[in-house]
């Protein structure tokens, strides 16, 4: 039996991790996590732990902190492995050259992971396991990818329990953390420039369907057992877009739902799938919110840089739909886009300002290696040299590496875009605001909005969120 731990920086509970960790232990194997912002002194509780596989599963914001936890980990528990995966490994498998690393995991990773424990165990070699590359004695072997989980019902229900070792996971409401989280399927159709479904999707050419969906009596049946258990007041069902399901799987999923279930959830979608036989649907069977990706109110932005493929119209009528009866919902926004003035971002608050959502979500445009976007940005030298500049070493919330005209007003409107458009504040005074060196207050609204927002989209768990959010989300974005 092999013991693998996983290390991940913050509270909230990784999927991937709760998967990893399922099937591993369908193999026989042991796990345990670490939350690194829940120690005093993280490493020393992985050594006393004495696991034989080290796992990070990592995006490529949390890359800073796999590396400047990995050289220590490295040296402290010298007889484990250290591997790593996640979308970073995936977006970009180069990171098997940092020194501490043994073993890294490219794309969908149960059945691998499984078979590289599996090899630890039996002390077989693992250099030629599918979707890993393997370092040893400086030698890189590098696989291909299998191809993906055809039936996704044959995958083992989340290891939910993993994080029961931390107290925080124990008190009241904290399932917001990670009892609520839920997969109905997965794959992405979508070829947004920014994300990196696409080049996921193109890893995978001829390797299966990219998107899979969980039969109904599969996704009830774990729902069942998380009611049972009597930790689940709410439910996120995080699929890239549940909303694009087949028709009729929808309904029979949202009639069972409703029938055997019935407990508030929220879920993602993007606005042209919605329409009012879907909502009404949607309302019936519990749903308190949505969530739609805008990205941008500029349509040009929107659809030829960003490649949304979505038309204002399409937005419009989703945001009515929705308010019609009554689910509230979140957008989510992207400014500091490549070549975007500060009118192009007042657009995007504009049409904000215009469906008024719930919570307006708005993040820092960070053109990762291996998007679209990230060529576009090289090609026009929007950002520096990568000799000059750590790419992965940017937060979305805190700053993006594009060079822009505006970029200090930009900076200063994602702070505020949540209040402001709750305050239904006028263009004319936030263009104002925008201008003031008032930096690090506007960081202070920026957290309250987020707690605000959140508090209106999950539902019931204002008192969660505000805890969640004085003690630890001050640490989300630390990089040490």
């Amino acid at each position: 039996m092999s013991r693998v731990v996983f290390v991940q920086k913050d509270v909230f509970a990784k999927p991937a991790v709760m998967a990893l960790s399922a099937m591993a232990k369908r193999e026989g194997h042991a796990c345990d996590v670490v939350v690194a912002d829940l120690e005093k002194d993280p490493v020393k509780t992985v050594a006393l732990l004495q696991t034989d596989v080290i796992a990070f599963s990592i995006t490529t914001s949390e890359f800073p902190f796999m590396r400047s936890m990995g050289p220590k980990l490295r040296e402290t528990c010298r007889n484990s492995l250290i591997i790593c995966g996640g979308s970073h490994a995936t977006f970009y498998p180069d990171v098997i050259n940092e020194h501490y690393l043994d073993a890294v995991c490219v794309g969908e990773g149960d059945l691998a992971f499984a078979d590289y424990l599996n090899a630890v165990d039996s002390c077989k070699k693992t250099a030629g396991i599918p979707n890993f590359l393997v370092k040893s004695q400086g030698i890189i072997q590098k696989n291909d990818v299998r191809p993906l989980v055809d039936n996704l019902d044959t995958l083992p229900f989340y290891d939910r329990e993993i994080y029961n070792r931390y107290a925080l996971y124990a008190g009241k409401g904290r399932e917001i953390l990670y009892h609520q989280v839920m997969m109905a399927g997965r794959g992405c159709p979508k070829s947004c420039s920014f994300c990196f479904n696409k080049r996921y999707n193109f890893l995978y050419r001829g390797k299966g369907s990219i998107v899979r969906r969980r039969s109904v009596d599969h996704l009830i049946a774990e729902l069942k057992l998380l009611k049972l258990s009597g930790k689940l007041r709410f439910i996120t069902f995080d699929d890239d877009s549940f909303t694009l399901a087949p028709k009729n799987w929808l309904h029979r999923f949202l009639e069972a739902y409703e029938n055997e279930i019935a407990i508030p959830f929220k879920l993602n979608s993007t606005p042209d799938a919605l329409d009012e036989d879907l909502v009404i649907h949607l309302k019936r069977a519990g749903c308190h919110a949505v969530k739609m990706g805008l990205e941008s109110g500029n349509e040009e932005m929107r659809n030829r840089i960003l490649t949304k493929d979505l038309k204002e119209e399409n937005i419009l009528s989703a945001a009515k739909l929705l308010k019609k009866h009554g689910i509230r919902f979140q957008t989510f926004n992207m400014v500091c886009c490549p070549e975007e003035t500060l009118s192009m971002a007042f657009e995007t608050y504009e049409l904000n300002r215009r469906i008024r959502p719930d919570f307006v979500w708005c993040s820092l445009l960070n053109p990762y290696p291996g998007t679209e976007i990230h060529d576009y940005c090289r090609k026009r030298n929007l950002i520096p040299a990568a000799s000059d500049y750590d790419e992965t070493g940017h937060s979305y919330f805190t700053d993006s590496p594009i060079t822009l005209a505006d970029k200090k007003e930009i900076l200063n409107l994602q702070k505020l875009m949540h209040t402001a458009v709750q305050l239904n504040i006028p263009t004319r005074i936030l263009s104002f605001l925008v201008k003031l060196p008032l930096e690090r207050f506007y960081s202070l609204v920026f957290g309250a909005g987020i707690t605000h927002g959140l508090s209106r989209i999950n539902k019931n768990s204002l008192g969660s969120i505000l805890y969640i959010s004085l003690r630890y989300l001050s640490r989300y974005n630390r990089n040490e």
